[in-house]
């Protein structure tokens, strides 16, 4: 077992120090001079996040939404194919399960 985990991380290790041209030839000569992008400081930004809140307004307004959805989809027919679709389709599977199973006998 340990063998086989040091076999393992010999392998990380070296696809990590792995150069892949077909990755390099696939960024453009522009790319390759572009400027790296600058990294700014995203706290900032999870600060004013965090201090949003709903609103009564918004929160009445999106249980609105969501009670029409909820009458929509209840108004909607429980299935989407009819009865004589959905035998034909059971039965067109049932002829297929029996193909695969006089062919691959294993399976």
């Amino acid at each position: 077992m340990r063998n086989i985990c040091l076999a393992l991380l010999a392998t990380v290790i070296l696809t990590g120090c792995t150069t892949f041209p077909e990755l390099d030839a696939a960024v453009s000569e522009a790319g390759q001079a572009a400027p790296q992008p600058t990294l700014v400081d995203n706290r900032p930004l999870l600060a004013q996040a965090e201090a949003l809140t709903i609103d009564d307004t918004t929160r009445e307004g999106l249980q609105g939404r969501a009670t029409a959805l909820q009458a929509s989809a209840a108004g909607q027919p429980a299935y989407v194919i009819s009865p004589e679709e959905r035998a034909e389709l059971e039965a067109t599977h049932l002829r297929l399960r029996n193909t695969v199973s006089s062919v691959a006998p294993d399976t």
